[in-house]
């Protein structure tokens, strides 16, 4: 699972924070871990600071399940699907497989944090 590799152990409480490039500058990425329990866990990331005025702060709410190795995005920007395929149209205007484009962008973004996420503070290590 992709997302054990950028938080390799959870915890309740957990609040990560790294940055990710964007063009000279650099936005902000926030992990909160909401609730925790043995089978599943509610992972709520935000993305902000970017360098477009345009663009919103990101929230991804995203549930992971432990005993299956799996996570799915559950809200995306205050949204919620309750359906894996839409009638289309529909009054929110979500696309007929929305939740799984949520769910694929969740799994680029995540390989495009691996890659490129950005320590916001130096560690020293003392090697030998």
């Amino acid at each position: 699972m992709l997302i054990k590799e950028i938080i390799p152990s959870y915890r309740k409480n957990l609040n990560l924070s790294y940055l990710l490039p964007e063009a000279d500058l650099n936005s902000r990425v926030t992990l909160e871990l909401n609730k925790d329990s043995r089978y599943t866990s509610t992972l709520v990331i935000k993305q902000s600071g970017f360098t477009t005025k345009e663009l919103i702060t990101t929230e991804i709410v995203v549930a992971i399940y432990h005993d299956i190795r799996m996570a799915e995005v559950r809200r995306f920007n205050g949204k919620q699907l309750f359906w894996a395929r839409n009638k289309y149209p529909n009054k929110n205007m979500f696309h007929k497989d929305e939740k799984y484009q949520w769910n694929k962008f969740f799994s680029e973004w995540l390989i495009f944090s691996k890659k490129e996420g950005l320590a916001e503070k130096v560690v020293p290590i003392n090697a030998p």
